[in-house]
Parts: C-alpha cells; structure tokens; sequence
C-alpha cells in the first residue's frame, strides 16, 4: 500500500500517539525498553491466534521436519517475544549517542567490509530481522568514508514518516524511495556509494525464481540487478540479538552476483537467529491471476528439495500440469455441507499433517472463497478450470 499524500485526522492522532509513545521509552534505559518490547510480546502472541498461525505456519514451511512441533511451537512463541523487543528499542535507538550505541555493538567481517568498499560500490543485501534501526545505522558506527544510501518503502503516514526521514538524513543516510528509478540506485553503486536493500519480501510474480530453504518461490530481482549495472558488488548485512540489549552486526561478501546468490544469503542470516526473523509477513504466499507461472522458469535439470504442496478438495480428482519434483499434489475430498467451524479445522488438519502446510488448495468455483478464508488465505484455485502452463524456455 502506497503512501498518502493526505493528512487525516487519523494520522494527526497516530502521530501525536507515536511522539508520546517515543517520549516515555526515551525516560526508559535500553534494557528496561528490550524487556518491556519482550512483555508487549507475549501479550500479542496471546491475544492474536491469527498472527501467532501465520509465524508458526511460515517457520514450518521455511523448516519442514528439520524442527519438531513442539520445537515450531516454542519458536513461534520467542518470535513474538523478540520481535516486541526489537521493534521498542528501535525507537529508542535513535535517542542514543553513538558511544552509547557502540557500547550495545559487536561486529562480525568488518575488514571483508572495509577491503570491499575500497574496490568501489556495493549493495548491502539485507533481511527484516533484528534490530531495524541498528540495521540503517550500522554503515555510519564504522570508520570508513563511503555514500551510505538506502532503498525503502515511505511509511502511510507522512507525518511518521518525515520524522524518520529527517533522523536518517541528518546521520547522512542517502534515501531512495520504493519508486525510484533503477537508473538512480545504479548511479549511486557505480559513483561508489554503499546502498542497502531489504531483500526478503514477497515479490509474486515479477520476482526472480529462486530456491528459498529449498522451496520454489520468487526473490527480489532488484539487488544484483543494481550490483551489475552499476559494476559493484554484493554483501550481506544483518542483525542478531546476542543479550538483553545487544547485538552484532555481521558483513559478508556475496561472492556471485545473483538472485539466487541473494537468496542464500538471506537464508544463511535467517537461519544462524532464526528468533529474530520478522516471521509475520505471509513470505511464501502465491499470489496473481497466473500463481504458478513462475514454475515455468526452473530447469529440468534443478534439483527442488522441497516442492510446493498442493491439495485438491473436489470430489473429481485434478492434476495441475506440473511435474512432482515442483509440486506434489494430494486428494482429499471434504464435505462442503459442513460448518465453517468444521470445514477451517478439517482444512487446518490437512494443511497440519504434510511436511509443510498447504501452498495451494483446488476446490469447486462456488466454495473458492470460504475455501480461502477459512484455510488461512491459502492461495485457491478453481478445480474446474483447465491450467495449461506455458512453454519452459528449456523445452523450446
């Protein structure tokens, strides 16, 4: 969702709640915030059973059998808790010297860092975890004398948002908004600059396909594009919690300059925390008109170690024109007479007892929509109609 461009009263009153919010964690030591964020935590995890299905659904899907379902269960509960602390402290962060920072700081590959920056441009390949602020700061706690801009997505309030705008800009951070042009971002790589970008959201179809944790799914395409045409190269930067209010930032070349290079990068930096991953953004959700085009684009001779599930609900039994090694298909006919109570927990169950949940659910056209809604928003796709998937570039 874009930004508006208009002040409702609704953003007057979220942005006076935001400066009394950041007020009163600015009277609060960091340990007091990271321990408060880890309460407000628990409390969200308790509370929100649509949230707490999401995180526990995704860390299934990212992991499968390598972690039981106790062990999901209790990870999904620390992700909440983690999650709160990062996001306060966050705000109390840019209230603090950078002695006081630094002080909270460990840092992992500094010389790989500094030795790659000397050979010009860079893009920092980031994932949504830890501590976000530290994240856009990091660059400028180093010694070092580099362009430091960032690749973002402007908050829906412009009134937030031109608060964390004018904190970032006066550290000297370069900001390019979520439209800027590529011609831009590359121009700043190629002069030198050391651009960051957020890699982990889910792009649909417009994305590279690539392997995430072993699983068909499309990456942003955006940081080795940028890395190439603006002849830099690509490193990773992350953040973990190692304390109660403390952390390490890591740096570590990329040594390929692509998306699925990306990909691992990000998958490496999740999995070494995986507590501090941001678990709530639906990452494996299919998504368009055409939701397994993107299948097309993998080579036969790709090794797929998870496949996509998907799993027919209609009384015919229907194959989507896709091979096993991309996308295992099952069939299981439900009672559609049932009530939605029924029908959510029979769909929970069948999504539950796989490997890994449910990616995509076939049902009869007049049940698509309680289907979707009561699995979950899982994607759901008419089981009457007939999918014909495109030529592969490989079979041409």
């Amino acid at each position: 969702m874009s930004r508006s461009t208009t002040t409702t009263l609704s953003h007057r009153l979220e942005y006076c709640a935001y400066r009394i919010f950041e007020w009163i964690l600015k009277m609060l030591s960091l340990e007091t915030v990271f321990k408060l964020g880890e309460f407000v935590g628990r409390i969200v995890y308790r509370c929100s059973s649509t949230r707490r299905y999401q995180v526990n659904r995704n860390l299934r899907l990212a992991f499968g059998d390598e972690k039981s379902t106790s062990e999901t269960s209790q990870l999904t509960a620390e992700v909440f808790e983690r999650t709160g602390a990062n996001f306060l402290t966050s705000l109390k962060i840019p209230f603090l010297s950078d002695d006081e920072i630094l002080a909270r700081l460990q840092f992992e590959g500094l010389d790989d860092f500094y030795t790659t920056t000397r050979k010009g441009g860079i893009v920092m390949v980031s994932p949504h975890m830890g501590n976000w602020e530290l994240l856009a700061q990091a660059v400028f706690l180093v010694d070092g004398d580099f362009r430091a801009g960032t690749h973002y997505r402007p908050l829906n309030n412009s009134l937030i948002n031109a608060v964390v705008e004018r904190r970032r800009k006066r550290r000297g951070l370069e900001l390019f908004a979520k439209r800027s042009s590529t011609h831009r971002l590359s121009s700043f790589v190629r002069e030198g600059g050391a651009m960051g970008i957020l890699a982990d959201q889910r792009v649909g179809d417009r994305g590279a396909a690539c392997l995430f944790f072993g699983r068909p799914t499309t990456c942003s395409p955006l940081p080795h594009l940028i890395a190439k045409r603006g002849k830099g190269l690509l490193t990773s930067l992350s953040c973990e919690t190692v304390g109660i209010a403390h952390w390490k930032i890591s740096f570590r070349l990329i040594p390929t300059i692509s998306a699925q290079a990306c990909a691992d990068s990000i998958e490496q930096d999740w999995r070494r925390s995986p507590v501090d991953v941001f678990w709530f953004e639906n990452r494996w959700r299919l998504q368009g008109n055409d939701p397994l085009a993107f299948l097309n684009k993998y080579k036969d001779d790709l090794e797929i170690p998870r496949p996509l599930r998907a799993v027919n609900l209609a009384r015919e039994e229907k194959k989507l024109p896709y091979p096993n090694r991309l996308i295992t298909q099952e069939h299981h006919e439900v009672d559609f007479k049932q009530s939605d109570h029924a029908l959510r927990e029979k769909l929970h169950e069948i999504s539950h007892h796989g490997k890994t949940p449910v990616d995509v659910f076939l049902a009869p056209h007049s049940q698509l929509g309680r289907v979707k809604k009561l699995s979950g928003k899982t994607m759901t796709l008419a089981a009457e109609k007939n999918y014909s998937p495109e030529i592969s570039p490989n079979e041409k």
